[in-house]
């Protein structure tokens, strides 16, 4: 288990039991609290939600511990992370804690745990009773699943029985359509909010072309009709073509024809994005290969073209991550832009 290294200002404790039940993990909890305390400082458990992350594999235990770690220094919470036993295993759950104590402000002392539990054999049926007692009551619960929403696993499903927020990764999917037509089954059928990385992935597409469009460019492009081009990675469209071609599409209505171009070998989702108007008033974005910009062009058919280039962050996914749990409550552009990109596949 990935764990932050102790300094003269942190102390960190680790345990680990096998065959454990969740009394045993909660007790070591307070255990490991108070071991890595600073004298009489007072102690605060500094979480600000309730992080349950499901690992499907071994390496993506590693990375979702990692990724934990890097927002514990601002956006700590107290993360449960679920690991499945072998096919095969007997029957029980082993648990792994570790407790992160660090002065803060003045005497104070702040605390960050997170606690690893691979489930195994028939436990895996009673997941959520086994979390739920880990969880914090007064902070709101997020669920991370690291893969495209329409794959219908057991214990996804029995922890989202805990959750405010649902959080996929579509992208990770080989089939971006499917992944989409999972976001959307998944927002019909209630149940938490949902989101995905890739729509967090479009924000600052979202905000370049907020920025240069103006509430009155759209006004005449929803006047259409308009044509959207999207280059994006992979021989199909991605996942992030397809939202923010949902996005557009839900702003400017049924007049906006969409139309994908495949870039096999990019490195990104999104590489380049054309806007063009009836009128011949053209805008284009494309991102600079190597860089954390883009190169914006706007022209029309009586003038000269304008170009700068623009900052445009590379996607990160632990600042994808930290910008999706800052909002607990259904994000209706999220919704909005689902349901439009349905109607606009073909």
């Amino acid at each position: 288990m990935a764990t932050p290294l102790a300094t003269p200002d942190r102390e960190q404790a680790n345990w680990f039991g096998s065959d454990v039940g969740v009394k045993d993990v909660v007790a070591q909890m307070a255990e490991l609290r108070a071991r890595t305390s600073h004298g009489p400082a007072p102690l605060a458990v500094s979480s600000v939600l309730n992080l349950v992350a499901i690992a499907p594999t071994d390496d993506e235990l590693n990375e979702i511990e990692d990724t934990i770690g890097d927002l514990a220094e601002h956006q700590p919470s107290r993360a449960v992370v679920l690991s499945e036993g072998q096919e095969g295993d007997d029957t029980g759950i082993d648990a792994n804690v570790n407790v992160s104590c660090l002065m803060g402000d003045g005497d104070r002392q702040v605390c960050v745990e997170q606690v690893t539990l691979t489930v195994r054999g028939a436990a895996r049926g009673g997941v959520a009773s086994a979390v739920e007692p880990l969880l914090r009551n007064d902070l709101p619960t997020f669920v991370w699943w690291p893969g495209p929403p329409e794959v219908a696993h057991g214990v996804l499903d029995a922890v989202c029985s805990l959750a405010d927020r649902l959080v996929t990764e579509g992208s990770r999917s080989d089939d971006p359509a499917a992944a989409l037509a999972g976001l959307h089954a998944r927002i019909a059928a209630g149940g938490p909010a949902v989101t995905d990385l890739a729509w967090a992935a479009i924000t600052p597409w979202r905000q370049m072309l907020s920025q240069m469009l103006g509430p009155s460019e759209l006004e005449r492009l929803a006047a259409g009709p308009a044509v959207l081009h999207i280059a994006s990675r992979g021989r199909t469209p991605s996942l992030d073509a397809h939202l923010l071609a949902g996005w557009l599409g839900h702003a400017l209505g049924d007049r906006l024809a969409v139309e994908h171009s495949p870039r096999p070998k990019a490195d990104e989702g999104i590489v380049a994005v054309e806007l063009e108007s009836a009128s011949g008033r053209r805008l284009a974005v494309e991102r600079i290969e190597g860089r954390a910009a883009a190169a914006v062009s706007v022209s029309s058919p009586a003038g000269r073209p304008r170009r700068r280039v623009l900052s445009m962050p590379v996607p990160v996914r632990s600042r994808l991550l930290a910008g999706e749990l800052e909002y607990i409550e259904r994000d209706d552009a999220f919704e909005h832009a689902v349901n439009a990109a349905m109607e606009l596949i073909p």
